[in-house]
């Protein structure tokens, strides 16, 4: 299967270091059939492996992967690669306080927004 490099530009936070969120950008070899979990899992293994994110079942249904895609709420694991152009820009949920990186804090009784 062909590779194609996709930019993407992920929101960091490490509490012990930075006072503020800052985007952090990353060239990534993406295969045609990837999801934006399958890039992120790329860059933790192959690139950074400083950057948190959450996931768990891949099948679209526990929800512990949703992040912004492009402004987005959607669930990475879901989130085909090919159906974004130019850069791609992950964040963490917006109506949730970001703990690190990727991962946002669940509160309970707030909806995810998908």
């Amino acid at each position: 299967m062909e590779l194609h490099k996709v930019k993407f530009e992920v929101l960091r936070f490490r509490p012990e270091q930075d006072e503020q969120p800052v985007f952090q950008s990353y060239e990534v070899e993406c295969m045609e059939d990837w999801v934006v979990l399958d890039a992120l899992n790329a860059i933790k293994d192959d690139i950074d492996p400083t950057l948190s994110h959450r996931w768990s079942c891949r099948m679209g249904v526990c929800g512990s992967c949703g992040m912004l895609v492009n402004g987005r709420p959607v669930l990475t694991c879901a989130a085909f690669v090919r159906d974004y152009g130019g850069t791609i820009r992950v964040e963490p949920l917006s109506n949730f306080p970001i703990v690190r990186d990727l991962v946002a804090k669940h509160i309970e009784g707030r909806q995810l927004g998908f």
